[in-house]
């Protein structure tokens, strides 16, 4: 849990704040100790405060501590994660990491010398994807194949989390793999979700989104594999895989709205082939995720929150 990685002085703050309404901790080297609920705030030893002066402030030994207990005292072990400036606690908090990138022959060999965090906090909110649901399934009842997008901390991965619960619990479908590479969809412990993702769904953590999908469409027999952040050439192959195996996919995408989405050259080729049947689009308004729009396959607009 964050309690055991954080210095005492920041958890003895975070005491007086009401950890729901958290999004977001941020942490920088000698600057103050920023907080996100629905706006910005400082963090002071007695909670919130607008006041910048009364701001915790925290030195490098305290962030690099920090990394340290998230790696759980083996930062050789957590490694792989590094190179990709994250590490995920078991509760599917995420902690993105920045500071000077060590290369060996132009290969990302590890990351040294942190010089920001920032913690996110991970959240389930019941049925976000509820009444989006009819405009997502056909005639039968089945789930089309879902890109949903948004640009970052708008609510694509709590989106896909309910939604997967919400195709589970109705039966809508029956198999549901859950391919979670950075273990923020089902906050995995032990190998078991602390988020509700259904009875009908299967979980895979920690592996490559390749991995996961050509492993469990072999092993598992999922009807809809369930992942987060397409971002990879990599990515776009082992959805390739799966959907001419005939597996619908739902997935997340980081990207304005549905018009840059097409001017990506990385998805003009699954685009192309109508990979996907219906596209998300996540924003803000008033510091509050919302759908804000669904597009069929034909670019259509049929929806619009």
């Amino acid at each position: 849990m964050w309690q055991q990685i954080l210095p005492p002085k920041l958890v003895s703050a975070l005491n007086n704040v009401n950890i729901k309404t958290i999004t977001e901790l941020r942490l920088r080297v000698n600057k103050p100790v920023v907080i996100f609920t629905t706006i910005k705030f400082y963090l002071s030893k007695n909670g919130l405060t607008t006041n910048e002066k009364d701001a915790l402030v925290l030195g490098t030994q305290e962030i690099a501590d920090i990394v340290f207990n998230a790696c759980k005292h083996s930062v050789y072990a957590h490694n792989e994660e590094l190179k990709q400036g994250f590490l995920t606690l078991d509760n599917g908090f995420r902690l993105g990491i920045s500071g000077e990138i060590v290369l060996d022959n132009g290969n990302i060999k590890t990351l040294k010398n942190f010089s920001s965090i920032n913690l996110r906090f991970s959240k389930e909110v019941k049925n976000f994807s509820l009444n989006s649901l009819v405009y997502l399934c056909n005639l039968d009842n089945k789930i089309y194949s879902t890109l949903v997008i948004a640009p970052p901390n708008c609510g694509k991965t709590t989106f896909i989390r309910d939604l997967c619960y919400q195709i589970s619990s109705k039966n809508i479908e029956d198999n549901i793999l859950v391919v979670d590479e950075r273990n923020e969809i089902s906050a995995s412990v032990n190998s078991n979700p602390t988020m509700q993702l259904g009875n009908n769904t299967d979980v895979y953590v920690g592996c490559s989104k390749q991995f996961g999908i050509i492993n469990g469409i072999r092993t598992m027999s999922p009807n809809v594999i369930v992942l987060d952040e397409i971002a990879t050439i990599d990515d776009i192959n082992a959805l390739n895989y799966a959907i001419n195996s005939g597996v619908k996919i739902i997935a997340t995408t980081h990207s304005y709205n549905f018009y840059t989405l097409q001017k990506k050259p990385l998805f003009k080729n699954l685009l192309s082939l109508g990979a996907f049947e219906r596209f998300v689009v996540l924003n803000k308004e008033d510091n509050v995720c919302k759908v804000s729009a669904i597009y069929n396959e034909n670019s259509v607009c049929i929806y619009s929150g």
